[in-house]
């Protein structure tokens, strides 16, 4: 019974050892996907280290505050600008890293005095890595691998659908709070007006239905 338990975990420790090499040798892309506040009247910057001839990816789009609109510029580590839009709600760009250093992305709201922003970036750097297993050999792929390609390929565009879904949903739940508030305003104004109206219409047909007695001067002349 022990000679069985530690030939399970002989085999157990070497399978961990060979999963842990084949993920050491996986290349890795880096990518960075957030929201952040962008206050008014403010920028803010970000910054990722890029090698030569590495594909970069960058999304962006305002989910929420004002006209939707923000200023973005990307620079390049000598501070060349290649990549820039003026009041963007969305948009991605696509380039190549000419030299290797630090590339910065900034966000600019300067031109707003009183909205803030919220902003979704997507910022990947490097191609996807392959499946392991399945994509590092030359030869004719089986049912099998195909059957995985198709199904990686789908689940990243899962991905990306529910991301922008959750995007559009975001902008719409935030009409609709700013929807609501002004309603909420608008019908108070319109109660408080109803009121008064109300109360004044009372107080004019009190003062024609009253019971005015006739004053004695009138009586002693008569």
């Amino acid at each position: 019974m022990r000679l069985t338990l530690g030939r399970i975990n002989c085999s157990q420790i070497l399978w961990f050892i060979c999963f842990l090499m084949s993920f050491l040798n996986w290349p890795m892309t880096l990518a960075v996907e957030f929201t952040f506040d962008l206050a008014d009247g403010a920028e803010d910057c970000f910054y990722e280290e890029i090698r030569r001839n590495i594909t970069a990816y960058l999304e962006f789009q305002v989910s929420a505050g004002g006209q939707l609109d923000v200023d973005v510029t990307l620079k390049d580590p000598q501070g060349r600008v290649i990549y820039e839009q003026q009041k963007a709600t969305f948009d991605s760009h696509q380039f190549v890293a000419e030299t290797t250093g630090i590339y910065t992305a900034c966000f600019s709201n300067k031109f707003s005095t009183f909205s803030h922003k919220f902003v979704y970036i997507d910022f990947q750097v490097g191609d996807e890595p392959a499946l392991p297993g399945v994509d590092d050999h030359a030869t004719v792929l089986t049912q099998m691998e195909t059957s995985s390609q198709a199904i990686h390929k789908s689940l990243n565009d899962i991905l990306d659908a529910q991301t922008h879904h959750r995007l559009i949903e975001a902008q719409g739940r935030k009409r609709a709070e700013e929807l609501n508030e002004r309603v909420m305003l608008w019908s108070c104004m319109e109660t408080a007006a109803m009121l008064f109206i109300g109360i004044g219409q009372i107080l004019v047909l009190r003062n024609f239905f009253s019971d005015h007695k006739p004053s004695q001067s009138r009586y002693t002349r008569l």
